[in-house]
């Protein structure tokens, strides 16, 4: 699997409050977006820190997680640690330093290993599949917006200009237990996976993207696109996307 990524201020923001990774090999590779919230520096720092827990843990349990894998064994307990472990990294540095106070972050995470594909995901940021000309979002918004849809209190067309589109009922850090949407993903040759933070879906519809992302250009140029297109449409808010590729 390879990817690439890329994350922009956007053109309102004073600063870049989203972070990215992309690490791995053949055997154990992860791949995820993270959009901090907080005063001041607070959500840069809760997005990497939330990265960087989860590269770390990945790093102490690389053995055991490869091992369960051959294995055929559920993988879920051992991701939902990796997951706790990054909410209680974020939520102890936030009660222990007043600056931070009240930060938290969306994380949304690819994991492959040993042919195994998972994705985790909480807050708004999203993950969208792109197959055989077909782009899916296959993660849910966890906003009081996307509550109100379930619910049937008003339309997805009314969601996108919901006042409350953006007010999150979930994210990592901000509680003592984070609930994350936590799932295998059965992946195919040619599919592309999407990762990105609201910057991007934000300004640009579904189906923009995807015409951005289909022309199969370089990488490394679509990713560009999508942040001019963003930009050009206002850049209202940080702007990170990251295409994973060839599986």
């Amino acid at each position: 699997m390879r990817a690439v990524g890329i994350t922009h201020r956007g053109k309102v923001r004073p600063n870049n409050e989203d972070s990215y990774l992309i690490d791995g090999d053949d055997k154990l590779a992860v791949f995820a977006v993270a959009d901090g919230m907080g005063g001041h520096a607070a959500g840069e720092v809760a997005s990497s820190m939330a990265l960087t827990a989860v590269q770390n843990y990945l790093a102490q349990k690389r053995a055991a997680l490869l091992s369960a894998a051959a294995a055929k064994q559920d993988l879920t307990p051992l991701l939902e640690a990796m997951l706790a472990n990054a909410n209680e990294t974020v939520l102890r540095a936030s009660r222990q330093n007043k600056g931070y106070a009240g930060m938290g972050t969306t994380l949304t995470l690819l994991i492959a290993l040993a042919g195994q594909c998972w994705l985790a995901h909480i807050g708004d940021s999203r993950a969208y599949l792109l197959r055989n000309g077909e782009m899916v979002h296959i993660t849910e918004d966890h906003t009081l917006a996307s509550q109100l849809v379930k619910t049937g209190q008003i339309t997805e067309e009314e969601r996108d200009d919901h006042p409350q589109r953006n007010v999150l009922i979930r994210a990592l850090g901000t509680d003592e237990t984070a609930t994350f949407d936590l799932f295998p993903l059965n992946l195919m040759q040619d599919d592309l996976i999407l990762l990105c933070s609201d910057g991007l879906y934000g300004m640009l519809s579904d189906e923009e993207i995807k015409s951005i992302v289909e022309q199969r250009k370089e990488p490394t140029i679509i990713l560009q696109e999508l942040v001019a297109a963003a930009n050009d449409r206002g850049g209202c808010d940080n702007i990170t996307v990251v295409l994973v590729y060839d599986f």
